[in-house]
């Protein structure tokens, strides 16, 4: 008995790890916003250095994700290194961006990051004991299902801002919020992330479904 309640367990944990998602939470665009062959994007993402695994992340996912629809993309961290996380002001980071050809930037930040701790209780009742077997059954049953302990299953979720600025107009043309509920690894994490921005932006026309080559 005490068996199949840990089993029940381990089951419910499994299938909440197999169906972690990432969805969106909204999207919106520019009213002048216009589908433009970039040639030139940066992943930039805004986040602090002791979350650098998770950020080198999701800028290469994002960065594979646009250069398989032909567009030419790089990441912040692959171009600015030791200096990806220094302190730069509004006018320096136009300045730098200018210098390294970039026509189009695009900002990812971690919004929120929440854990929560669910308590599932054991010795609980889903039906009344048969009272017709013999005693020593009878305890049996009752004695698991009493002191049978519940447990905890912890989640991890993650909320995110996504921004596209034209750097011609200094401003975002377009803009998507993410919520990743308990994913296996951050790099599965980045992987979801990054082709439901892509997909968003194809479907709101912020990008082209693919780049045609260059003559």
């Amino acid at each position: 008995m005490r068996a199949i309640k840990f089993l029940g367990a381990f089951i419910l944990l499994a299938l909440i790890i197999t169906c972690s998602s990432t969805k969106i939470a909204s999207s919106w665009k520019a009213d002048d916003a216009k589908t433009k062959p970039y040639h030139n994007i940066m992943v930039w993402g805004m986040m602090p250095e002791k979350d650098s695994l998770m950020r080198k992340q999701v800028e290469v996912h994002l960065v594979n994700d646009l250069v398989s629809k032909g567009y030419h993309a790089v990441s912040s961290l692959e171009v600015y290194k030791e200096k990806a996380y220094k302190k730069l002001t509004a006018g320096e980071i136009l300045s730098e961006f200018k210098q390294t050809g970039v026509d189009a930037v695009i900002t990812m930040v971690l919004l929120k990051k929440e854990k929560e701790e669910k308590y599932y209780p054991g010795g609980v009742f889903n039906q009344p004991e048969n009272s017709s077997g013999n005693l020593d059954r009878y305890h049996t049953d009752i004695f698991d299902k009493v002191l049978t302990p519940g447990y905890y299953i912890s989640t991890t979720n993650f909320y995110w801002e996504a921004v596209l600025f034209e750097l011609v107009k200094e401003k975002p043309v377009y803009v998507v919020r993410t919520n990743s509920f308990d994913p296996a690894s951050t790099e599965r994490l980045a992987h979801e992330n990054g082709e439901l921005i892509i997909k968003d932006m194809m479907k709101k026309k912020i990008i082209l479904d693919q780049m045609p080559p260059e003559e």
